[in-house]
């Protein structure tokens, strides 16, 4: 199945180049059927040169500014997977196993290859700073109704999905529109931002989120910064989130990355695909949007109100469990007034490891919430379901990471 999958992923990829070279769209807002890029993106959207910002208004000649994804004959939608611009981030979202997942969920992709969102700053203000433009995703996802004849869009929930510097843009959904988010994936990305700005509104909805990192990534970004931020969030506020490790991989240069010679081949026994991981992504995304998405309804009118989910169910993940799945030594982990420390960079050069070194035995890497000790529960990350739980376990065992 998966090198059938692959075959289709990369026929399909070569579609796509081709329409890309399509005669150029005109320059007048809407939807044109030139901007598609038929199979897999059957619908392309121009936007307005203030939506795109500076840097999308300069470009004379430029692709669909916004590309959308409907499940084949949908006449309505129950939620939507928005995803910002870079690297692989189009390509996770034309991936086979992910798109039967929306399908499964009547979930619209939309891919913002050109967009200003108004509420990240790529590190170039402090996390403090509100942002810019709240109102402009709303005003984008208006004009997507109006272009797509599916009033769905002005009200659906989302699930929100970010690489490198668009890290921000899926915790940063979350702060500003908790209501409306079922789950977030950061992958390969910026950290969720521990404390919270104050102009975010509580954080009380249960937030499904998961951050997917390389070992090597950014001098141990794993444990430096991701560990300790999503054990915050766990500890105060409603989110559910867990972290994923890919052994041996950097800033996602998987040896079969998109784009890589790689790409579509198998990989060495003991080396981590980036396939293994995105097949994880999704079943994450099934099982946030099966436990958040209500049973029936559409969100035609107005908002479906998302479920809250029980923090007593699913699985607990302890904290050393990716330490002890991937071979390594402890790695720095700080606690300190009520708050995970994080370990500052350049400081400390990379590995900083613990004070103190162990094990863990292995019945308490990964347990059902019920079989924790209720005081203990919100200091271990959270995980959906024994399915999950053990996808999550056979991803961070190292002899089994060749497909």
């Amino acid at each position: 199945m998966r090198s059938v999958a692959i075959a289709i992923a990369m026929l399909a990829l070569s579609i796509t180049a081709s329409a890309q070279t399509a005669a150029p769209p005109t320059s007048q807002p809407g939807k044109q059927d030139a901007l598609a890029e038929a199979p897999l993106w059957p619908i392309g959207i121009r936007l307005s040169d203030e939506m795109v910002g500076e840097r999308g208004a300069r470009k004379k000649v430029r692709p669909a500014d916004v590309m959308v994804w409907l499940p084949d004959g949908a006449k309505h939608i129950r939620a939507m997977m928005i995803v910002p611009n870079n690297s692989d981030s189009k390509n996770f979202l034309e991936y086979e196993p992910f798109r039967k997942v929306a399908a499964k969920h009547e979930m619209a992709l939309v891919y913002l290859r050109e967009f200003y969102t108004g509420i990240e700053y790529h590190h170039q203000k402090p996390v403090e700073t509100p942002p810019a433009a709240p109102d402009n995703i709303l005003k984008l996802l208006d004009f997507i109704a109006e272009q797509t004849g599916m009033p769905e869009f002005r009200h659906a929930p989302w699930m929100t999905f970010g690489k490198s510097s668009r890290g921000e843009f899926p915790f940063r959904m979350g702060w500003l529109w908790p209501e409306r988010t079922i789950a977030g994936i950061t992958y390969h990305g910026e950290t969720p931002t521990w404390p919270i700005p104050k102009y975010a509104k509580p954080q009380e909805e249960t937030i499904l989120y998961v951050c997917a990192n390389g070992q090597e990534e950014w001098s141990g970004t794993w444990y430096r910064h991701v560990r300790p931020s999503l054990l915050n969030y766990r500890a105060h506020t409603g989110w559910l989130p867990h972290q994923a490790v890919a052994y041996g991989v950097g800033h996602g240069n998987y040896v079969d990355a998109h784009g890589s010679k790689g790409w579509g081949q198998p990989v060495p026994a003991g080396t981590m695909s980036v396939l293994r991981v995105w097949d994880y992504l999704a079943l994450f995304a099934d099982k946030a949007l099966t436990l958040r998405l209500p049973e029936k309804g559409y969100p035609t009118d107005g908002p479906l109100k998302l479920r809250q989910v029980d923090p007593d169910s699913g699985y607990l993940v302890h904290p050393r469990a990716i330490e002890q799945m991937l071979g390594s030594k402890w790695m720095a982990f700080r606690f300190r007034d009520g708050q995970y420390q994080l370990i500052p960079w350049p400081d400390e050069p990379h590995p900083v490891l613990d004070t103190e070194q162990g094990t863990i035995d292995p019945k308490l890497l990964i347990r059902k919430a019920a079989d924790v000790p209720p005081a203990e529960r919100k200091s271990l990350l959270w995980i959906a379901d024994k399915e999950l739980a053990d996808a999550w376990v056979k991803l961070h065992t190292v002899e089994v990471q060749a497909p």
